[in-house]
């Protein structure tokens, strides 16, 4: 008889089960027989499961593992008499358990990571491994430089064991030299983006990767203080320290030195500078309109309607040259009230113009005729260019024209059945274009298909196209919780 206690991380108890034997899968989701509702513990993290009488507990490939004893494990592993078991912030408390052994595991190999690399030691028992960033990966590996399936290890009928670059931003590597598919061999080093390890196979001699040949060179000595601006000393100081590094210990350069991981703090420093920069001089622009060129554009229109008064005085002397005068004052006036009017009328026809082109550009945009829309709200903003509504029209305008093409693109490869490349598409257009609605229900209407294509490959015993059809649906967002229940006991089928 085994009793399982559960604790909160308050040390609380929340639960109590006794058991015999049987099978109990422990998860986050409400389908497993014994849920811990927390958002560090998977949907389905651990299977625990009795065998003659003994008790053992397998991690079901979860992103934050299973703890036992303050050491993770990765085996499948029996329970210790008395066992404290950490599943995210919970403790479960084995009572009846004889003692701690690993059951006889089919690992062909493992990677041992490299000093330096934030890698963790991981034993290779799957005939398949994903290396990625993303959670649906067997090997998770949360580092930049690491594509989301970054890469993959494969174990054929013959024993041999290969790796396979999955198109990665980064790149996977073998003994330093960038591969596309290559079998490794015991004490190769393999590299995903920058994180390094050493594969070991089963059954070989262990290597020690902290040897001096695979380990990092020791720290060099702090440099002495340099002048501020000496180009040539500085030059012969980086020299000296790339020497050091590159032999530390008067042998040739280490087989492996992980590279560094850049910042982008200069970057985003530099753009947040221009866009200041930019705010600055608009800023300026519209001080020195309402400052200088907006009263002197009022003091011309004034001077303009003033005009006939000043001709009036000019001419008022002789007796015989007021009536000329007056004609002449009173021409004068004339003009400049008709060019004060033609002014007037021209604005008036400009506003109603600029009213009527954002008019006809919104109906563009309603029926998504987005070359007529941007023609017509250029044509606006030459009108006005101070008024904001073009701008955004027009900026909104390439956003929706670049989320069209995604959505064709995405239609094209639904037709030629690439499955993969339209998920992508349909799920890279952004939430506020109105393409998303009709991408939602693409990729809604996609994993019904991949669901039942993967049904059919399963009967037909095809467990590597279902899988990866059940994969494919899962990642649209819109799979059934049955498809991700299937993919599960697939990934267990394929240990």
């Amino acid at each position: 008889m085994f009793t399982l206690i559960i604790e909160d991380k308050h040390g609380s108890i929340v639960d109590e089960y006794s058991f015999e034997d049987g099978e109990f899968i422990i998860g986050r989701s409400q389908q497993a027989d014994i849920v811990l509702p927390a958002d560090n513990v998977s949907r389905r993290h651990a299977r625990l499961f009795t065998v003659d009488g003994r008790c053992y507990i397998e991690d079901l490939k979860a992103a934050n593992g299973i703890w036992l004893g303050g050491k993770r494990i990765y085996n499948v592993t029996e329970l210790p008499r008395s066992a404290q078991v950490r599943i995210g912030d919970f403790f479960l408390h084995i009572e009846g358990a004889a003692y701690a052994r690993p059951m006889a595991s089919s690992s062909y190999g493992r990677l041992v990571p490299m000093p330096g690399s934030i890698g963790e030691l991981t034993e290779l028992s799957q005939a398949t491994v994903l290396i990625g960033r993303g959670k649906d990966c067997a090997i998770v590996l949360s580092d930049v430089s690491v594509s989301r399936i970054h890469a993959k290890i494969t174990q054929d009928s013959g024993g041999r064991v290969y790796v396979e670059d999955l198109r990665s931003s980064n790149g996977t590597y073998i003994n330093d030299r960038r591969i596309d598919q290559q079998e490794m061999q015991h004490g190769d080093r393999v590299r995903f983006g920058t994180v390094a390890y050493m594969f070991q196979a089963e059954g070989m001699a262990e290597i020690d990767v902290n040897e001096p040949m695979y380990a990092a060179p020791p720290p060099r000595p702090a440099p002495a203080p340099r002048p501020l601006v000496q180009p040539a000393v500085q030059y012969s100081q980086y020299n000296a320290h790339a020497s050091a590094h590159a032999d530390p210990y008067g042998a040739q350069e280490p087989a492996y030195v992980v590279p560094p991981q850049r910042s982008l703090l200069p970057q985003v420093a530099a753009v947040a500078v221009i866009l200041l920069a930019v705010v600055g001089l608009i800023i300026l622009v519209l001080f020195a309109y309402d400052r200088w060129l907006s009263p002197a554009i009022r003091a011309g229109a004034e001077t303009a309607k003033a005009a006939p008064a000043k001709g009036d005085s000019t001419h008022g002397s002789p007796s015989d040259k007021a009536a000329t005068g007056g004609d002449k004052g009173s021409s004068t006036g004339d003009r400049g009230a008709q060019a004060a009017d033609k002014a007037g009328e021209d604005g008036e026809a400009s506003k109603a113009q600029f009213d009527e082109l954002l008019a006809k550009g919104q109906d563009a945009v309603a029926r998504r005729q987005w070359d007529e829309a941007e023609g017509l709200f250029r044509k606006a903003r030459k009108i006005d260019p101070i008024h904001p509504r073009p701008t955004e029209a027009l900026n909104m305008i390439a956003m929706e024209k670049k989320a069209g093409a995604r959505f064709a693109q995405a239609e094209a490869a639904y037709a030629k059945k690439d499955y993969a490349t339209a998920i992508a598409q349909h799920r890279m257009i952004p939430p506020n274009s109105v393409y998303r609605a009709d991408a939602e229900a693409a990729l809604e209407a996609i994993a019904g298909l991949l669901e039942i294509d993967g049904d059919n490959a399963c009967v037909a015993k095809d467990l590597a196209r279902c899988t990866e059809n059940y994969r494919l649906a899962i990642s649209t967002g819109h799979a059934s919780a049955a498809a991700e229940d299937k993919y599960q006991k697939n990934l267990k089928k394929s240990k």
